[in-house]
């Protein structure tokens, strides 16, 4: 059985590094030598990064450059899904993947925090206005996390360096979301067309995101139908999905907003997607994970006497064997309902 004692220490002990950073000796004279190559290098950290090309390093590169010649804060953008992924016992509210996931950020950025005092703005951008339609998700789901999200949000920049900032925003509340859905529906006759002239092998990579997605038994009861209306349904999730990003993209709504100015675009398991052809930087989204925070589980691994947190999928937590504990905790100033316990795993020293 696991000491409560300890998870506690362990999660008081984050909290607290959070904002206790300090450069090395080395890492000063880096600093003094180059400060545009210092930054990207932290940026760069093979312990954070899954992919960069040299072409988006070299744009993020220029970035920094002009962001320091005009001693403006670095500025991250992650568009995310704005939701919790139905399997998830916590749904529809956020967990410990979305805790562990700012906990990450926090420690990839401090190194930059310590030695650029403009500082760092890290935005998220919330998709979440489509997700009523794309994949049956109810709207009131969808309200309970942003809500939640925003809390967490908030906690959190009263914990980290004052020179970080955490900000968030809905597509949904900053633009016109019913016309935005209108302009998707209207695209989506020509998309299915086009779809369907797709190989079979073309079709089956399309719709490998979206197989898991779909809420069944959400805004509307799905379960009824047939194998045939599914796999319809399926494609038009996807369909969906497509025609919004090239909505959302137009110039009256978020257009270049992602790498715009100074901005940094991030993004995780979509990235190192077949189906990704943008060249974003693409990050692990909490220590040794690369589920996306708002489809995983946030959980803590215990192994050789360490806990090390974790986002697992649907997959991964199922195979977990012995089951997680739960573990009663508390964190100072934010009291949800899914950060009252949270989950260990107890691993043998062998198992990755």
């Amino acid at each position: 059985m696991m000491n409560k004692e300890k998870v506690q220490a362990y999660l008081d002990e984050t909290i607290k590094n959070l904002d206790s950073f300090v450069l090395t000796e080395t890492d000063r004279k880096q600093i003094d030598r180059d400060l545009a190559d210092f930054i990207v290098r932290k940026i760069d950290r093979k312990k954070f990064r899954r992919k960069l090309t040299d072409a988006t390093k070299e744009k993020i590169q220029q970035k920094i450059n002009d962001s320091i010649k005009e001693q403006k804060p670095l500025h991250f953008v992650i568009p995310f899904g704005g939701y919790k992924h139905y399997w998830n016992t916590s749904h529809p509210e956020p967990d410990w993947a979305e805790f562990f996931h700012f906990v990450w950020m926090a420690e990839y950025l401090a190194p930059i925090l310590a030695a650029y005092n403009p500082g760092v703005i890290i935005e998220y951008v919330s998709e979440d206005l489509i997700l009523n339609r794309m994949n049956n998700y109810p709207s009131e789901a969808l309200e309970a996390y942003a809500q939640q999200f925003k809390t967490i949000v908030n906690w959190f920049n009263t914990k980290v360096p004052k020179n970080l900032e955490l900000r968030y925003f809905r597509i949904g509340d900053r633009y016109n979301k019913d016309e935005i859905i209108k302009q998707v529906e209207a695209l989506l006759p020509e998309r299915r067309e086009a779809f369907a002239k797709l190989s079979q092998e073309d079709q089956e990579k399309e719709l490998h995101r979206s197989m898991r997605s779909v809420m069944w038994n959400g805004d509307k009861d799905l379960t009824g139908l047939t194998d045939q209306e599914k796999r319809q349904r399926i494609i038009d999730s996807r369909l969906i999905e497509l025609a919004y990003y090239e909505i959302e993209s137009k110039p009256e709504y978020l257009s270049d907003y992602l790498w715009a100015d100074n901005h940094i675009c991030i993004c995780f398991s979509f990235g190192l997607s077949h189906d990704n052809a943008s060249e974003d930087l693409t990050l692990s989204s909490a220590e040794g994970s690369i589920v996306d925070f708002w489809i995983g589980r946030g959980v803590l691994e215990s192994r050789e006497n360490k806990l090390n947190p974790r986002i697992v999928s649907n997959k991964q937590y199922e195979a977990f064997d012995p089951k997680p504990e739960s573990i009663r905790v508390s964190l100072n100033g934010i009291d949800l309902k899914n950060l009252q316990y949270v989950e260990v795993i107890s691993l043998p020293a062998s198992q990755s």
